[in-house]
């Protein structure tokens, strides 16, 4: 089963409805998420940039939050996210003193104007190196980022992701491909929305997966469609990321063990190639375990950063002091919220 099941048959079915109706289907209703004070506050803390750093006609969407003299770690959300999809992190960890950026990038329909475009983007914001916590395609992204950029990669946070677009490109049609570019805004919307789990109308989803899942769809409404036309092509365009030269210590997964629209074989590929780093479950989390299950996420997120040499925020402790009254234990962490390490 493809993300965005078979491609060809869902846009023959969009160009349809679109032609006997003439408009696209009804809007959803606004996500409690959204509406919720917790967003209202990010939206009143964090202000929403906007960079162009080079000659694609789109700019960079991004959040940014903490001290500039801390390593940055930048988020990357997936096909159907933006900027906004990874508020909570920023929630969570900027308070404690991490640098963090949340972007969303332009329309880039090859991996190598991807690269390009965030040598320019991280130059920008004067970041050297960088850890990277990419969701779905924005981990395949990071990945690529990595092998293409080894030096500037500190490490890597790979969540829900995969190691190869190969099985999407199958399912996905190659020659569907091209065709992206192309194609109707909502009928590209209508194909990613199409892939989630209606759950909630059912009443078998979590609440905060189903909360998760109707603001992503939400943010969804908000993006142009040569933002969805290039993450579909980069999502449906065969390639993998063999080479990624980071050592196993320096990578982490973190999955949900529910119920997602990544397919299992993708998951225990990408564990197999990274059967060494640590790796960290979410029992409930669905697609978006950022939004759904934020405060395990981050949890696992400042572990790895405290593997990493990052530590923000930590108070002078006397030579004789146990060594982790500065935070949590990574091993115990690991240990403690069921995740296993590889």
């Amino acid at each position: 089963m493809s993300l965005f099941g078979d491609a060809s048959a869902m846009l023959a079915d969009f160009k349809l409805s679109a032609a006997s109706a003439g408009l696209p289907v009804t809007a959803r209703p606004k996500s409690k998420l959204g509406q919720s004070e917790e967003f209202k506050a990010f939206r009143g803390t964090y202000a929403l940039r906007q960079l162009a750093v080079d000659l694609n006609e789109g700019e960079w969407r991004y959040f940014e939050g903490g001290a500039r003299d801390v390593p940055l770690l930048l988020c990357l959300p997936g096909a159907s996210g933006t900027a906004e999809s990874m508020f909570r992190i920023m929630q969570g960890l900027c308070p404690k003193g991490y640098r963090v950026i949340s972007a969303q990038h332009p329309p880039y329909y090859t991996v190598n104007e991807f690269v390009l475009g965030l040598d320019a983007f991280l130059d920008a914001v004067e970041a050297s190196q960088v850890h990277v916590f990419g969701a779905s395609l924005g981990g395949f992204l990071a990945q690529q980022y990595a092998l293409h950029r080894p030096r500037r990669v500190t490490s890597l946070v790979l969540c829900n992701s995969f190691f190869s677009t190969e099985a999407f490109a199958t399912t996905g049609g190659t020659i569907m491909t091209p065709m992206y570019q192309f194609t109707p805004g909502f009928v590209l919307k209508g194909l990613i929305l199409s892939s989630f789990t209606s759950a909630e109308t059912q009443g078998g989803a979590n609440p905060h997966v189903a909360d998760a899942t109707d603001f992503v769809c939400e943010q969804l409404e908000t993006m142009y469609q040569g933002d969805l036309a290039s993450r579909l092509t980069l999502n449906c365009t065969p390639l993998d990321c063999a080479g990624v030269r980071l050592p196993s210590d320096k990578i982490t997964l973190i999955d949900s063990l529910d119920k997602t629209t990544r397919p299992t074989e993708l998951r225990e590929d990408l564990y197999r190639r990274y059967s060494d780093s640590k790796q960290a479950q979410c029992r409930v989390g669905g697609d978006f375990p950022f939004l759904s299950v934020a405060d395990d996420v981050n949890l696992y997120i400042e572990v790895h950063l405290r593997r990493q040499g990052l530590l923000v925020n930590k108070p002078q402790l006397d030579a004789s002091a146990p060594s982790n009254l500065g935070g949590p234990d990574p091993a115990e962490v690991f240990k403690s919220n069921g995740a296993g390490s590889g």
